[in-house]
């Protein structure tokens, strides 16, 4: 018997919408993607609609475009990922709450900690997508002058998931005895202390948090490159994927796929989730309609 297959469905937020346009559409909250009641409410909302996952995306910088077009953008402005999603998971029971964390501009052992807080104040909720920041303006923020070339950022980013998931590793599931009586509060045996000298990083742990509910949070990621399919091949749960067209979609799908049997992962142990920009109308022509109203509120 075919075993059942479900749709996955993950909600991409920005924090609020994709589309530059968005808080100008007649009855939007303008201030939406800042405004922490409104959030509260869309990702109740979409919770109640059974969505997996609340996704949101994150930038280290203003996004580097010409002013006279970041001007109109509402994505100037947002929540950092972990302060509004750690708010979140206390507004909500079920859904994912995934957030976007750099390997380029963060250190391994401050994004361990934070995820491992995320899936324990959210009872196992927490998503990572890893991400290789590509913005020069990223990089002038951290004291940088150029950023990384791309085949380095991608060779740092394995490393970076080889000690973030390690440290995740620092206390077995049972290290914690809490024992009143002998006044035994952990197990030292049940302690790895991780020692990791690499290429990138060195990181000696262990993590002082213990073990995330899910052991691993859930690995997101989105890189369509040659090196980022590879990484995701070796890494994800979870791929976003952007194409236009069902072939190309199906050509990226074999083709991650084929990269996961070589290495000897199972394809159920990936979720490829395409993305679209849904537009709700009573009839297609209305939905047109909206669409169209959306783009001429771009500029």
């Amino acid at each position: 018997m075919t075993p059942q297959r479900q749709l996955k469905l993950g909600a991409f937020m920005r924090p609020v919408s994709i589309h530059t346009g968005a808080w100008r559409y007649p009855g939007a909250f303008k201030d939406a993607n800042f405004n922490f009641a409104h959030l509260k409410r869309f990702a109740q909302t979409l919770e109640r609609a059974k969505f997996d996952a609340f996704f949101m995306a994150d930038h280290l910088a203003v996004l580097n475009m010409p002013i006279d077009a970041l001007k109109h953008s509402h994505t100037v402005t947002s929540f950092e990922p972990f302060t509004l999603l750690a708010a979140l998971s206390q507004a909500t029971e079920r859904i994912g709450l995934v957030a976007t964390a750099s390997t380029t501009f963060d250190e391994p052992f401050h994004i361990a900690r934070r995820f491992a807080s995320l899936d324990h104040l959210s009872n196992g909720r927490a998503g990572w997508n890893v991400v290789t920041t590509a913005n020069p303006d990223a990089a002038l923020n951290f004291g940088l002058e150029q950023a990384f070339a791309h085949d380095e950022r991608y060779a740092r980013a394995r490393e970076f998931y080889d000690v973030v998931t390690g440290l995740w590793d620092s206390w077995a599931d049972d290290a914690f005895v809490r024992d009143t009586e002998s006044g035994i509060f952990f197990d030292p045996a049940r302690l790895h202390t991780l020692n990791h000298k690499g290429k990138y990083l060195s990181v000696k742990g262990p993590l002082h948090i213990a073990r995330p509910v899910q052991g691993w949070p859930v690995i997101v990621q989105a890189g369509a490159s040659e090196p980022g399919r590879q990484l995701a091949a070796e890494t994800a749960e979870v791929v976003f994927a952007a194409h236009g067209t069902l072939e190309e979609g199906q050509k990226f799908y074999a083709d991650v796929e084929g990269r996961m049997q070589r290495l000897g992962r199972h394809r159920d142990h990936l979720k490829i989730l395409p993305g679209a920009f849904v537009v709700v109308g009573d009839t297609v022509e209305e939905a047109r309609a909206i669409r169209a109203k959306l783009d001429s509120l771009v500029h």
